[in-house]
Parts: structure tokens; C-alpha cells; sequence
């Protein structure tokens, strides 16, 4: 990678990840660029980025469906969290790949528009892999905006203690 805007992006995509889970986001970002770069593949990303109308909207897409493959190979056991950071790091790595070979000059209003197309249709694709997890993202989301039922919640949890030396 030459762009330092898309570096950067990759960087705080990776910060963001919780280190209990780096272990399953770095399987799962590698499982997608063996796909993505894999002789069978490679040709068809190239064909079909060059042919798209909107090759930002194509890769995105192209992105989510590979996440939505790696989840149901995984029989369903992918964790989620991990699963969408590391869409959005594969998302990164498909954008160089259109700078580097000259169809889009990458910049951050690309990036934002890009990760938001994402987010969103990986929203809609969990949907359909798991049924009701709208329901569950909308029942937490109360939770989490009322302060009496997320004081309640924080009172069941139980009291972490830090590692002992």
C-alpha cells in the first residue's frame, strides 16, 4: 500500500479491533485475501471492477458477499465483531487495488462512502444470516440510551479484577 490515507484507514480499522479478538480478525482478514487473490478469483475482481459503472459500489458489494461466504463456511461460528472489521480491512485492500491498477483515485470522502455502503449492506446481510438480530441491535440500543436500565445492567455484570503480577 502506497496511499497513506487508505494506511491510515486500515490503521484505525485494526485499533479499533479488541485484542481478545485480534486473533480471529488477522484468521479471518487472511481467509478473505486468499480468496480475493486466489487464481480462480483474482481475474474475475479484475474483470469485474473494470466493467462496473461504479467500481467503488461493486468492490463493496463483492466485499460483503465474501463475508457473507466465510460466515456460512464457518458453519455460523465466525464472531460477528471480528467479522466486520475485517470486512472493512478486505474493503482497504480491494480500494488500493483499484488505485494501484488506475481505475479510482482513493481519498477520504471515497473511503467514508465506501465504509458507510458497507456497514450498511453487512447490516442487512447479518439479517438475512441471522434472523432477529435486528431485533436484538434495536433492544440493546434501548438499553444502552436509558441511564436506569444500563445502571441496572452495569450492576449484574460482574466486577472485573485486574491480573495479578
Amino acid at each position: 500500500m502506497e496511499n497513506q490515507t487508505i494506511i491510515k484507514a486500515e490503521a484505525a480499522i485494526d485499533a479499533k479491533v479488541n485484542p481478545a479478538d485480534k486473533e480471529a480478525y488477522n484468521r479471518i482478514v487472511l481467509a478473505g485475501m486468499k480468496v480475493m487473490f486466489s487464481k480462480e478469483t483474482h481475474q474475475l475482481l479484475i474483470q469485474g471492477v473494470k466493467e462496473a459503472g461504479d467500481p467503488v459500489a461493486f468492490v463493496t458489494k463483492g466485499i460483503v458477499s465474501l463475508m457473507g461466504i466465510l460466515f456460512k463456511e464457518s458453519r455460523a461460528t465466525m464472531p460477528i465483531g471480528p467479522m466486520i472489521y475485517a470486512g472493512q480491512s478486505l474493503l482497504m485492500e480491494a480500494l488500493d487495488f483499484m488505485e494501484q491498477t488506475g481505475l479510482v483515485k482513493i481519498n477520504n470522502e471515497i473511503i467514508a462512502t465506501a465504509t458507510q455502503d458497507y456497514l450498511e449492506q453487512m447490516m442487512d446481510a447479518l439479517e438475512e444470516l441471522m434472523p432477529g438480530l435486528a431485533d436484538m441491535m434495536d433492544q440493546s440500543h434501548a438499553v444502552m440510551q436509558d441511564p436506569q436500565k444500563m445502571a441496572q445492567y452495569n450492576q449484574q455484570q460482574p466486577q472485573q479484577q485486574p491480573p495479578a503480577n
